[in-house]
């Protein structure tokens, strides 16, 4: 569930978006920073759980615990409204890859053809889920595992065409500049706007906490979905650069992941 709700649309376009922002030891140091960050949001999840398991709503629970009815109203209202517009940007990357297979048809993934195709698809899901519990699970299953296998093809075939001195050629993303403080900086940050955004859904074990048979199930899920993910992400953003230079992967095209 963890993992699921946080490889969302985006990482498909992660590659370009690394690429636009940092070069390679730019974008180790903001994973490892980020990383570190996230690392005490699980630890903050699990300090709730353990000091307040009566609070299993999710963390919109948390929050009208903290402020009152009409902030925990606002985080639940938005959350949710969240997590509708994502299945839009997901469906959008989706059509836009089948795009890059059928371009007439579906073009960019924004046309009439791809709008009708999305309505289906968000529909049909939508009818599964209504079936009842059991069937949301099968179904967050099985969009999971169709998300993962993709992206681990992705990282066998980077793996596969790393070469040391395209990674090595321009470490510090430069492109012919001095290499300064400010510089460096300003990639992290960029990089950072990157990395902090990926990992929204991390809360997701805390959604369904009511539902776990034990407290501790909540956390554990939380640590090792976020550190599969993590590793996926560093890994996947890091050696892209030893396979095209930063500017050949910032200037790919939707679904940057067809590189």
């Amino acid at each position: 569930l963890v993992i699921g709700s946080m490889i969302g649309a985006g990482i498909f376009n992660l590659v370009r978006n690394t690429a636009e922002s940092a070069g390679p030891l730019a974008t180790i140091i903001a994973w490892l920073v980020t990383g570190v960050g996230m690392v005490f949001l699980v630890l903050s999840f699990r300090n709730l759980a353990e000091k307040r398991p009566d609070l299993d709503a999710g963390i919109y629970s948390y929050a009208e615990a903290g402020f009152g009815k009409y902030v925990g109203f606002n985080s639940a209202w938005g959350y949710w409204i969240s997590a509708w517009i994502g299945n839009i940007a997901y469906a959008v990357t989706a059509f836009s890859a089948l795009g890059y297979f059928f371009p007439q048809l579906f073009a960019d993934g924004q046309n009439w053809a791809s709008v009708i195709g999305m309505s289906i698809l968000l529909w049909g899901v939508h009818c599964l889920i209504l079936r009842g519990v059991r069937t949301a699970s099968v179904v967050n299953l099985l969009i999971t595992i169709a998300k993962i296998v993709p992206l681990i093809i992705f990282l066998v075939a980077i793996i596969a065409a790393f070469k040391l001195d395209i990674f090595s050629k321009d470490l510090w993303g430069l492109a012919g500049s001095n290499l300064s403080l400010d510089v460096v900086l300003r990639q992290i940050k960029d990089m950072m706007i990157v990395t902090v955004w990926v990992f929204i859904g991390i809360e997701g074990a805390v959604v369904f906490s009511g539902r776990a048979k034990q407290r501790s199930d909540v956390v554990k899920a939380t640590f090792i979905g976020f550190a599969a993910v993590l590793a996926l992400y560093v890994l996947m953003t890091v050696l892209a650069f030893g396979v095209a230079t930063q500017p050949e992967l910032a200037g790919l095209k939707d679904p940057a992941m067809a590189l």
